[in-house]
């Protein structure tokens, strides 16, 4: 264990080392998120989509404690409601919205089809934003919530309806439901996390998100699962990656990012999620997509270019030197 964690600490280092090159990290960790669809094909047609995933959590919270100790920095487990309230956003993050996301793919909806309709979920949130918070949408992210529900509705109903029975087939309305689980997960969880703020350090409370997240497979598992887990070769190459790529590198990345303060960077890529996604299963699984699907799909990515952040201005040295002194 101890060799493990000198590793990565090491890996650590280097990688901080190297960070004046590091302008490519938003846009890998944007294509390694977009892989988790693509596992997510791979992953249930050997595995329940909610035992798949609970093994998963298992799997990555051994992984957690070995970084969280490779890192070396004071430990921040924040008091009981912090954590009690980690779990619950891991629920819903990890619970509702993986969980949609599997069971919609295994339910025979499109990998690409799925990662398109919850990538609304910034679109969702920031509608949600209004009544729950009282922020006010602009001009922009209104414009950007049209174009979004346009877009789905081209998608939908070009896909619902048959408009091409050489490149479309039927989509089950299960698979729909659990986007739509998905995609209401995804939103609240995020609008949970700004009003929680940060109690707890990002490692710890990904350990107590993965404990909420592991609670809602093993019910879930056991109310419309089955427990299956036929551990074929394909099925442990794609549980790997989903531990190694996604749960750790992508994390990982995503915690230099926030240490440099480039976490903007990638809510203004994750536009890209989609068509990355979409063109992964037109390779992988010879996914097709109609003219118009594809115009909706193109008016979904409009809408989420629409409503991405501003870059925040970097500081000046004068108020960089005025934030050391406080």
């Amino acid at each position: 264990m101890l060799t493990t964690c000198s590793t990565l600490a090491v890996f650590h280092r280097i990688i901080r080392r190297l960070e004046p090159a590091f302008m490519w990290m938003p846009l890998t960790f944007v294509l390694l998120f977009s892989t988790g669809f693509i596992a997510a094909r791979f992953g249930t047609q050997d595995a329940e989509p909610f035992t798949l995933l609970l093994t998963r959590s298992l799997v990555v919270l051994p992984v957690l404690g070995l970084i969280l100790m490779a890192l070396r920095k004071p430990r921040q487990w924040g008091d009981g409601k912090a954590r009690l309230t980690q779990m619950g956003i891991g629920m819903l993050l990890h619970g509702a919205y993986l969980g949609g996301v599997f069971a919609a793919v295994e339910a025979g909806l499109p990998a690409g089809l799925t990662a398109l309709l919850v990538s609304l979920h910034p679109l969702v949130t920031a509608a949600l934003s209004l009544p729950l918070f009282g922020v006010r949408l602009n001009i922009k992210q209104w414009a950007g919530l049209v174009c979004g529900a346009i877009g789905v509705s081209l998608v939908l109903g070009a896909g619902l309806l048959g408009e091409d029975i050489n490149t479309t087939s039927e989509w089950p309305l299960i698979g729909l439901v659990w986007c739509l689980v998905a995609l209401l997960g995804m939103s609240s969880s995020t609008l949970w996390q700004k009003r929680a703020g940060g109690r707890l350090g990002m490692v710890e409370g990904l350990i107590f998100q993965y404990l909420g997240a592991a609670l809602v497979f093993i019910v879930a598992a056991g109310l419309v699962g089955s427990f299956e887990f036929d551990p074929t070769p394909r099925l442990l190459l794609t549980l790997a990656w989903l531990v190694i790529a996604i749960s750790v590198g992508a994390i990982w990345l995503l915690m230099l990012m926030l240490e440099r303060g480039e976490a903007h960077q990638v809510a203004r890529m994750f536009f890209l999620v989609p068509p990355c996604a979409a063109l992964m299963a037109w390779l992988l699984f010879d996914e097709q997509w109609s003219p118009l699907m594809v115009v909706g799909a193109a008016l979904v990515v409009g809408g989420l270019v629409l409503d991405r952040p501003k870059a925040r201005p970097a500081p000046s040295p004068i108020q960089a030197s005025e934030a050391a002194r406080r």
